[in-house]
C-alpha cells in the first residue's frame, strides 16, 4: 500500500528533490556576495597583495556565465548516458569541486575553479528543469516557479552559514593602509583562519540536499506518462491546475522568424540589463555597505533577507505576469528597481534604509523567472526551450559588461557613478517594455 502510494505521487517527490537540488547548486552563486569580503581579506593576509573589488566580483560573474552558457551540455549527455548515472556524476562532481576549494589559497586558482562550479551548476539546472517538465506536463510553469523560489532561498542558507562558520562573534572589519590605499578588511585571526572552512560546510550541506535526488530523479516510463495524462485529464481533485488555463493561441514564431522580430532584440537587451541589477544586488551588497555599516552580522542579514525577497519576487512576478502580461509586469519591475539601484550608495548611511532598499531591488530582480513566460507570450510556445536559451544568453553578455564597468569604477569613477550605470539602464528597459511589448 505504501509502495503504491509512493509511486502514485512520484511527481511530487520529483518536485521536492528538484527544489532541494536547485537550492544546493545555487548556494555558491547567491551567497558569494557574503563571502567576497572574507576572501579578499584572506588573500591579502596570505599574499600581501590587494585583490580589487572588480577582480573579486569576477568569480561570481564567471559562475553566472557558466550557468547560462554550459547547461545545454547535459542535454547532449542524456542521449548517451543513463539519466540517474549522469545526475550522480554531476552532483558528486559539484560537491567535490566545492569541497576542493578549501585547499585553495590563490585567487587565480579559485577563479578557475569558479568556472567548473558554474559549468556543473548549469548542467544540473537543465537536468532539473527537464525532470520537472516530464513529470508535470500540465503544471510545469507552476513547478518551475516553486523551483525558482527555492533557488532564491539558497542565498539565505549560504549567508547564514557564512556568519555561523566564519564570523560567529561578529568581528568588525578595519581600515587597513595598503599599497593600493586604505581598504576595509577583516584582520581578526579567527575570521581569517575560518574563511576557507565555509567551502567544507557548503559542500556537506549541498551533498545532503543532492542525496534524495540521486535515488529519485529519473525520466518517467511510458506507462507513467500515460498515468499522468489520465490524472490530469480527469475532473478529480488531483486535476486542479496550479496555473490558469491556457490562453487562446497567440504568436507562433519559428527560430528564423525570431531573428527577424524587433521584439526579440528588445527582450534580449532587457534581459542583459536585468543581469546588471541582479549581479549588483546579489554580489556587491556587502562591498557597497561595508564603508558605512561596520556590522558584519547585519550585512549578512541584509544578504539573507535580500535572498528571501528575491525568492518571493520570483513567485510574485510570475503570478502578476499571468494576470497582466509581459508589458505591464516588465514595465513596473524595471521602473522600480532602476532608481532604487542608483540610490544604494546613499541609503547605506542608514542601515535600515539600506536593508529596505536592497530587499526591494532583490524582489524586483525576481522577474528573472519571467523570461520563459515572456518568450512564450511574445513568440509562441514552439521551440520554447531554444527561444529561452537564446534569450538567456543575454545574461552572459551582461556579465561581461558588468565586469568592464567594475574595472571603470576602480580606475575612472567612484561607486555612485557605477551604481548609476547599473540602475539607469533599468529605466530604459521599463520604457522599452511599455512601448514595444504591445
Amino acid at each position: 500500500m505504501a509502495r503504491s502510494c509512493f509511486y502514485r505521487n512520484y511527481n511530487w517527490w520529483v518536485l521536492i528533490c528538484v527544489c532541494l537540488g536547485s537550492m544546493a547548486f545555487s548556494v555558491p552563486f547567491f551567497s558569494y556576495g557574503a563571502l567576497l569580503p572574507y576572501l579578499s581579506s584572506m588573500f591579502y593576509h596570505t599574499s600581501g597583495k590587494v585583490t580589487s573589488q572588480a577582480a573579486m566580483a569576477l568569480q561570481p560573474v564567471i559562475l553566472l556565465i557558466g550557468i547560462t552558457l554550459t547547461g545545454s551540455l547535459s542535454g547532449i549527455l542524456e542521449y548517451y548516458m543513463n539519466v540517474r548515472l549522469l545526475n550522480f556524476l554531476l552532483s558528486a562532481s559539484f560537491v567535490l569541486v566545492v569541497g576542493f576549494s578549501y585547499f585553495i589559497d590563490s585567487y587565480v586558482v579559485l577563479t578557475i575553479v569558479a568556472v567548473l562550479i558554474g559549468t556543473l551548476a548549469g548542467q544540473i539546472n537543465v537536468c532539473n528543469v527537464a525532470r520537472l517538465s516530464e513529470w508535470n506536463p500540465r503544471k510545469s510553469g507552476a513547478a518551475n516557479g516553486i523551483m525558482g523560489f527555492f533557488m532564491g532561498m539558497s542565498g539565505l542558507v549560504g549567508s547564514v552559514m557564512c556568519s555561523a562558520v566564519i564570523n560567529p562573534f561578529n568581528k568588525e572589519p578595519e581600515l587597513v593602509n595598503t599599497t593600493s590605499g586604505p581598504e576595509m578588511m577583516f584582520v581578526d585571526d579567527y575570521v581569517l583562519d575560518h574563511t576557507k572552512d565555509i567551502w567544507l560546510a557548503w559542500a556537506g550541506t549541498i551533498a545532503i540536499m543532492f542525496l534524495p535526488g540521486v535515488f529519485i530523479l529519473r525520466p518517467p516510463t511510458p506507462e507513467e506518462v500515460c498515468t499522468q495524462d489520465d490524472i490530469l485529464s480527469g475532473d478529480s481533485f488531483e486535476s486542479v491546475e496550479l496555473l490558469p488555463r491556457a490562453k487562446p493561441a497567440g504568436p507562433d514564431y519559428g527560430v528564423k522568424d525570431l531573428f527577424r522580430s524587433p521584439k526579440f532584440y528588445i527582450l534580449y537587451l532587457i534581459i542583459l540589463i536585468l543581469s546588471l541589477t541582479l549581479l549588483t544586488s546579489t554580489e556587491l551588497y556587502k562591498f557597497i555597505g561595508i564603508e558605512a555599516i561596520n556590522d558584519d552580522k547585519f550585512l549578512n542579514l541584509v544578504g539573507a533577507l535580500g535572498a528571501v525577497a528575491n525568492a518571493f519576487g520570483r513567485v510574485t512576478w510570475g503570478l502578476i505576469l499571468d494576470r497582466f502580461g509581459t508589458r505591464a509586469t516588465y514595465t513596473v519591475a524595471f521602473f522600480i528597481q532602476g532608481p532604487l539601484t542608483m540610490t544604494l550608495h546613499y541609503s547605506k548611511w542608514n542601515k535600515w534604509g539600506y536593508l529596505a532598499n536592497l530587499c526591494i531591488v532583490s524582489f524586483c530582480t525576481g522577474i528573472f523567472t519571467c523570461i520563459a513566460p515572456a518568450c512564450q507570450e511574445l513568440f509562441g510556445s514552439r521551440d520554447i526551450s531554444l527561444k529561452y536559451a537564446l534569450t538567456l544568453s543575454a545574461e552572459s553578455i551582461g556579465c561581461v559588461l558588468f565586469f568592464i564597468l567594475q574595472l571603470g569604477q576602480q580606475y575612472l569613477y567612484g561607486e555612485s557613478v557605477f551604481l548609476a550605470l547599473m540602475g539607469a539602464p533599468s529605466i530604459l528597459a521599463a520604457i522599452l517594455a511599455f512601448f514595444c511589448f504591445r
